[in-house]
């Protein structure tokens, strides 16, 4: 207990350390969808995934997690944000040997229908539009030693509406490392380390008077927006079994208790912290609970925090040459509302 503590205390000085910063970053960079998060299990244990293993959303969380897949394994999510907001994941995993692995993920976020409105129509023009956001990306993952895992993700990532674009690549590094002391796991993890997304379309017709002159001429023109870099995202976590083959508190084949903690530094926004609980019973039913976005950076904007708990459960079952496993988590994000997330994993 004394060293998970001291972990805690040093992950929380590194955060203030990162804090030291007078500049505010919010709203400073595009692609939000990224840092949505993916996995029911993931939102149920306040998104501290980047010291996990063996799960197919670790392409999205620390790539270096899925080199502890051993079997081909397929898994879909859903998130039913708030607004109306729908949030998919797909994921593929592939082992090529006893310590590497390969695979492939897509993002695919859609606001839903909206209603165009304009100035000399603010209640709405009747037509209908929506923003589609959308990444693919390839990992390679494999382990360096015995203990230490190293992924990294190549992705493309595009977003926009009506045929205003906007695109570009970028990369994800992380790594894992198995400390063969009382069950500690440490994982590090940089997202969207890419190119900047600057928004355009191709020539079109607009009405040259935006007051909605009928009468007055059409032009073409083509519309370009300054450049935005991505949300570039740095995650430092450590998980440890409580209860389990190398527990702390007690020794255990049929139970199995983790705790988890992350701390997230985002170019964009404030750094907060996660924290989250597992518990399993006979690697067939889990329980999890956790807390997202604590504040460690001062926020003088409170009020507008969606820092809140989350909770969910897990079902795995193995039939004959398939293991099928089920998630669901429920998240609250204050006045945002709340969402519902539902993960779909097959291994065969």
């Amino acid at each position: 207990m004394k060293r998970m503590s001291f972990l805690i205390a040093l992950l929380i000085i590194s955060g203030q350390i990162f804090a030291q910063q007078e500049v505010s970053r919010v709203g400073t960079s595009a692609a939000q969808f990224l840092k949505l998060g993916v996995g029911a299990r993931a939102c149920a244990l306040g998104e501290t995934m980047v010291a996990t293993a063996g799960d197919v959303t670790n392409l999205y969380w620390n790539p270096a997690g899925i080199a502890s897949i051993s079997k081909n394994s397929f898994t879909v999510s859903r998130n039913e944000l708030y607004t109306g907001l729908a949030y998919n994941f797909a994921g593929f995993v592939l082992p090529i040997d006893n310590s590497s692995t390969v695979g492939a993920q897509i993002l695919y976020l859609d606001s839903g229908e909206m209603e165009v409105t304009t100035i000399a129509q603010p209640e709405g023009t009747g037509e209908m539009f929506s923003w589609q956001s959308f990444c693919f990306g390839v990992s390679y993952s494999r382990f360096v030693t015995d203990r230490l895992q190293l992924g990294g993700t190549v992705k493309y990532v595009r977003e926009g509406s009506f045929s205003l674009k906007a695109h570009t690549l970028a990369i994800d590094v992380g790594s894992l490392l198995e400390t063969g002391i009382l069950g500690f796991r440490l994982g590090m993890a940089i997202s969207n380390v890419g190119g900047e997304m600057r928004f355009s379309n191709p020539p079109a017709q607009f009405p040259s008077d935006f007051y909605g002159n009928e009468d007055l001429l059409v032009t073409k023109a083509k519309l370009n927006t300054q450049s935005f870099p991505l949300p570039l995202t740095f995650r430092l976590g450590a998980a440890t079994e409580l209860i389990g083959k190398d527990g702390q508190l007690a020794n255990s084949e049929m139970h199995r208790m983790t705790f988890q903690v992350e701390a997230c530094d985002p170019n964009d926004a404030f750094l907060s912290s996660n924290f989250g609980i597992e518990y399993e019973w006979h690697q067939l039913l889990s329980l999890r609970a956790g807390y997202r976005g604590l504040a460690i950076e001062s926020d003088p904007i409170r009020e507008y925090r969606t820092s809140s708990y989350a909770f969910g459960l897990g079902l795995n079952y193995d039939v004959k040459l398939f293991a099928i496993q089920f998630d669901y988590a429920f998240a609250d994000y204050r006045t945002l509302g709340a969402a519902h997330h539902f993960t779909l994993g097959v291994g065969f």
